[in-house]
């Protein structure tokens, strides 16, 4: 009679089987967390929002900090605000403008005719070509000149609202003098260009890069009252 005993070899297992591997559970030798399980959430809990630590300790910074996709607009130009001029308005601002150039002149031209004198010839003309550049630089530097300080028009840069300055101010004015100076067509064409354009520009103005936009009228003013 053998005194084999089966269950101390594994049970039923046939003799020369391979035997499992015993399992740790903590006590001597084991390594170290062996058969403590790792810790968590209770089952059927829900995670904890985004922005929260799962320790309670400091929390993250909300993703609306960052910038999301639908409130960033890279690179995109920021367009001047107000609305865009009808054509009517901006060109009640130009008849108001020359007829201060206009009248004076005509009167000028008067005495040149009567007097038969060199000055009142090169007072006319300086006259014009003076109040002319005085309106462009203004336009340039204030954003509106006295005609359209009255109707309340201003000047700005498409992309960015700002003024153009005294002297980008000149090159526009001078643009509009070209096209009157090389054919009365295109200047006309210039002049009623808003008329069919999107957002009203002359032709002068697509070059420029500028928009005339309505603001509260001022009154009538030769001097700029204020500077925005």
């Amino acid at each position: 009679m053998s005194d084999y005993d089966p269950s101390a070899t594994g049970g039923d297992q046939p003799w020369g089987s391979p035997q499992p591997p015993p399992q740790p559970t903590g006590g001597w030798g084991a390594p170290p967390g062996a058969g403590t399980p790792p810790p968590g959430p209770p089952y059927g809990s829900q995670p904890p929002p985004y922005g929260a630590s799962p320790g309670g300790g400091q929390q993250l910074p909300p993703y609306s900090q960052f910038g999301s996709p639908q409130q960033a607009n890279w690179g995109a130009p920021q367009p001047g605000t107000g609305q865009l001029a009808e054509w009517a308005t901006r060109a009640g601002g130009i008849v108001i403008d020359w007829l201060i150039i206009f009248v004076p002149a005509v009167v000028i031209d008067v005495l040149w005719v009567a007097t038969n004198a060199t000055f009142f010839e090169v007072l006319a003309y300086l006259w014009g070509f003076g109040m002319w550049i005085w309106w462009s630089v203004q336009v340039g530097q204030y954003g509106s000149s006295p005609g359209m300080r009255l109707v309340g028009l201003k000047c700005v840069k498409r992309d960015t609202g700002q003024l153009l300055g005294g002297g980008l101010g000149f090159v526009r004015g001078l643009l509009n003098w070209v096209a009157f100076l090389l054919c009365v067509i295109p200047g006309l064409v210039n002049f009623l260009w808003p008329l069919w354009d999107a957002e009203h520009q002359t032709l002068s103005d697509k070059i420029m890069g500028t928009v005339v936009i309505r603001v509260p009228a001022e009154g009538f003013s030769v001097l700029p009252k204020r500077a925005a």
